[in-house]
């Protein structure tokens, strides 16, 4: 798992301020290199243990910069803000993502691409946060009871999976986006928690299953760690 040192962790849970690191063996042939794989979909292969390096702890800790007072905000139980609605706090959690957006995209600290090599999809599992209980890392969250996001990068991104992509689709997925005036409400939507949920992104947590130096390489998904979502239903997971 990676996580910072420096976090200010919030609630019961917290994240270690150890890397939590999963050896592995992979066993790939030599014909079907996973450096050459670009998995589109959890069960591929190449998709838990690929040898991608993944580009992402000066993007999470932009993120959580500009979601901290967000995530500080929200109180363990509904109401969990201040805002009306959930289209109010959406407006104010798209702005904060515009400007993610907008540093990231200024940040030359931050690789352009996610992965070395690309690759061009990913799972991002929306769990509510703070966990109640133990948590050591994301081995601790249960994936059934996770919304999905699909990252997913467009056919003609020579990069793959961009920050800005990333961002973009994270914010659409999350807090939708706003009408124009000749459209209704329908496909501006969030699609992420429901009416009265105000969810907020903390900070972004996933295990990796090697690293060396400042380079590591992620087993799975990425955990978005959210404040503000009602507990889901647990149910047997059919991915």
């Amino acid at each position: 798992m990676a996580s910072d040192s420096n976090a200010q962790p919030t609630g019961t849970s917290s994240p270690s301020s150890e890397t939590y690191v999963v050896e592995s063996d992979d066993g790939y042939s030599e014909e079907n290199d996973p450096e050459m794989l670009d998995p589109q979909q959890p069960d591929h292969e190449g998709y838990t243990y690929g040898n991608h390096n993944f580009q992402f702890s000066q993007l999470n800790d932009l993120i959580r910069t500009h979601t901290a007072a967000s995530a500080a905000a929200i109180r363990p139980d509904r109401p969990y803000n201040n805002c009306d609605s959930r289209e109010l706090h959406n407006q104010s959690q798209r702005a904060v993502w515009q400007e993610i957006l907008d540093q990231a995209e200024a940040a030359e600290n931050i690789p352009k691409a996610l992965f070395s090599p690309p690759r061009t999809y990913i799972e991002v599992r929306v769990t509510e946060w703070p966990i109640v209980g133990h948590y050591c890392c994301p081995c601790d969250i249960n994936e059934t009871a996770c919304e999905v996001i699909e990252i997913r990068a467009p056919e003609e991104s020579e990069n793959g999976i961009t920050k800005d992509i990333f961002i973009q689709q994270i914010s659409k997925a999350m807090y939708g986006r706003a009408t124009r005036a000749d459209e209704s409400d329908e496909g501006a939507n969030y699609r992420i928690g429901s009416e009265d949920d105000r969810p907020v992104i903390e900070q972004f947590d996933y295990k990796i299953h090697e690293k060396d130096s400042d380079k590591e390489k992620i087993m799975g998904h990425l955990f978005a760690l959210t404040k503000g979502l009602s507990p889901k239903p647990q149910h047997e997971s059919t991915r």
